[in-house]
Order: structure tokens, then sequence, then C-alpha cells
């Protein structure tokens, strides 16, 4: 069992600890976002090669 994360006003290290992570999970989440849409290009482009083939 983990403790529970104490309230910024309480602990100054703690919010910032806090606002590191939300951070730090925005910059994950548009990472995220822009690697599903190279996936995306990826895709079309090979389909469009297996047609080109056919």
């Amino acid at each position: 069992m983990t403790a529970p994360v104490p309230a910024p006003r309480l602990s100054p290290i703690a919010g910032l600890f806090n606002d590191l992570v939300a951070w730090l999970n925005d910059r994950l989440a548009a990472h995220a976002l822009l690697l599903e849409a190279e996936v995306a290009v990826a895709i079309a482009e090979n389909q469009q090669l297996k047609e080109q083939i056919s």
C-alpha cells in the first residue's frame, strides 16, 4: 500500500511534483497522438503500394 500524496498547500515540493507529472502526461499524450497519426499515414501508404503492385 502506498502513502497518499500530500496536498500541494501542505508541501510545496508535492505541488511542484504534481505539476511536473501533469505536464509530462500532457506531453506524452501529445506524442502518442503524433505517433498514431504517423502510423495511420504509413498504413495508407502501404495500402497504396499494395494497390499499385496488384
